[in-house]
């Protein structure tokens, strides 16, 4: 680590490595390969907070989140706040020992307005952050979590002891929708439209979602380490419920996965570079592309989980079998005690019900009306 004097012109010009600041000797910058983090150490365990990254934080806004974070009597009064300031300070707070993906996916959403960024938080009302909301109503599940994670993000700005704001301004609005149980199940005429429709790095991890009944964040996530021989595992550290999940590999995912280039850590990255998964927040254009390239509507991508426990119903797998393909913790008639004591993988049978699968699919997608497309749908 090494002490510079932080100016614009050398925090442009440093190579790799950690600096700190000689004005603000806990405020630092990490630079990597590919971009450059703010950071301040806390307290004496000097604990490390990530403010941003340059040069979308500004130095001049960088440090004004340092002084605040560091408590320093010359840090800027909370009524100059921006928005975007104190955004690091709230996720470092708020999701203090809670799963990375929770709080990447908060960031996220709470970076979606650009408008929003530069305000400072008094100066917010309701209606700034409605019309932001409103350009999402095409995607309604979108809007709702981004609601959601301003309102939480607005009422933390309310709290002591650093109360940034005195009310929330979302402060009794109404949700602009509520969550929906869907039922939505795609048949078999719809499932080979959309797989033929699937193009690119979007169009493949569909394919797999179509395979495996997987999540959106898990199968955007899948690393290349998490592949050995023919099984694929996602550790418990990126599912849902902190639990990993074995996925045996068949001809069908196999070639989608080693069709994808072979650069970086992630089959699917991400636009800031090789070493970044795919964005969260992409699957909603592309989605309307694929809708528009297959002419199938009215479905939502996680239906697609719901689709392959319905077919794995018609191929006869037990339905404890269909729980632990779809990584549930619980369910089949397992309780608490099932949890802790049953650690049997189930490989086998997760490998014989995706077999089963594989070939009913590669059925599915033959040409329709020829004599053995029928043929072999009457025999799954």
């Amino acid at each position: 680590m090494s002490k510079v004097a932080f100016t614009d012109l050398s925090v442009r010009s440093l190579k790799p490595g950690t600096y700190f600041d000689t004005k603000t000797p806990a405020f630092g910058l990490r630079v990597g390969k590919h971009r450059r983090t703010w950071i301040v150490l806390k307290g004496e365990h000097s604990t490390k907070l990530k403010l941003g990254h340059y040069p979308a934080l500004p130095l001049a806004d960088a440090r004004k989140q340092a002084l605040i974070a560091l408590g320093s009597p010359y840090a800027p009064k909370a009524t100059s706040l921006t928005f975007e300031a104190a955004v690091p300070l709230f996720l470092e707070e708020n999701y203090k020992g809670k799963k990375d993906r929770s709080k990447s996916e908060t960031k996220r959403l709470l970076a979606k307005f650009p408008a929003l960024q530069k305000k400072p938080l008094p100066d917010l009302t309701d209606e700034d952050i409605k019309r932001q909301l409103d350009t999402l109503a095409r995607t309604p599940s979108e809007q709702l979590h981004a609601f959601r994670a301003h309102r939480t993000f607005l009422r933390w700005c309310t709290r002591p002891p650093h109360r940034y704001l005195k009310h929330s301004p979302l402060e009794g609005y109404a949700p602009p929708g509520e969550d929906k149980k869907g039922d939505r199940i795609l048949t078999d005429g719809e499932l080979a439209k959309v797989w033929f429709a699937c193009q690119g790095q979007f169009g493949a991890m569909i394919r797999l979602l179509i395979l495996w009944g997987t999540r959106n964040g898990e199968t955007a996530r899948t690393k290349r380490t998490w592949v050995e021989d023919d099984l694929l595992t996602i550790p418990g550290k990126f599912t849902k419920n902190g639990r990993s999940h074995s996925i045996p590999l068949f001809p069908m995912a196999r070639a989608i996965l080693d069709e994808q280039p072979e650069e970086g850590d992630y089959f699917f990255t991400g636009n800031v570079g090789p070493y970044s998964h795919f964005n969260d927040g992409s699957w909603g254009k592309l989605k309307q592309e694929l809708d528009k390239a297959s002419g199938v509507t009215g479905w939502q991508v996680r239906d697609l989980r719901r689709t392959f426990r319905s077919n794995m119903a018609k191929l006869r797998v037990p339905r404890e079998v269909c729980e632990i393909l779809l990584n549930h913790v619980t369910g089949a008639n397992k309780n608490q005690l099932d949890e802790i004591y049953d650690r049997y993988d189930y490989l086998p049978e997760k490998r014989e019900a995706l077999s089963k699968w594989e070939g009913r699919l590669a059925a599915i997608l033959r040409p329709v009306g020829t004599m053995e497309h029928h043929a072999q749908l009457a025999a799954a």
